[in-house]
């Protein structure tokens, strides 16, 4: 009769084992979703990054289309004063850029930190889940062969 006590526990056994692998299945989703959404957040500020790149090579590009031809006549000084202005305007994209950049790396390391932080919480949780499943299967096998040898055991033998 002890087989009846071992079903009840293989029944809270099978029953907390399902719970725990619906609990994995989340766990794996989580994951993913979190791979998703930094993938997504990467993609959405990297277009912000060339917008405000291309925003600030603009003015660069547009002054460096108006280049005015060079001319030997000594008071012409349309092309030094447009080139000291080109060099300005370069350096000053330069500055921009090198801002710019700096900026959205910050961004991008912040965002991935946390990511990985999740992850890694979340990892940390499955890891101890599955182990827990295992020992959990372990038990649910043993009592399963428990239940098998008493009620073997337990039946009677004509001889």
């Amino acid at each position: 009769m002890g087989w009846v006590s071992l079903s009840l526990r293989k029944q809270t056994l099978r029953a907390e084992i399902n719970a725990k692998e619906l609990r994995d299945i989340q766990l794996s989703r989580e994951i993913r979703a979190i791979h998703r959404n930094l993938s997504y957040d990467q993609s959405v500020y990297n277009k912000d990054k060339k917008r405000e790149l291309a925003a600030a090579k603009e003015g660069y590009l547009e002054l460096r289309a108006n280049k005015p031809e060079r001319s030997d006549d000594p008071n012409d000084t349309a092309y030094s004063d447009w080139y000291l202005e080109y060099q300005d305007a370069q350096a000053d994209y330069q500055e921009a850029k090198v801002e710019i950049n700096e900026y959205y790396d910050d961004i991008m390391a912040e965002i991935e930190e946390e990511a990985s932080e999740r992850e890694a919480q979340l990892q940390e949780e499955q890891t101890q889940l599955e182990a827990q499943l295992e020992a959990m299967r372990a038990e649910f096998d043993s009592v399963k062969e428990q239940i098998s040898a008493d009620i073997q055991s337990s039946t009677p033998k004509f001889s």
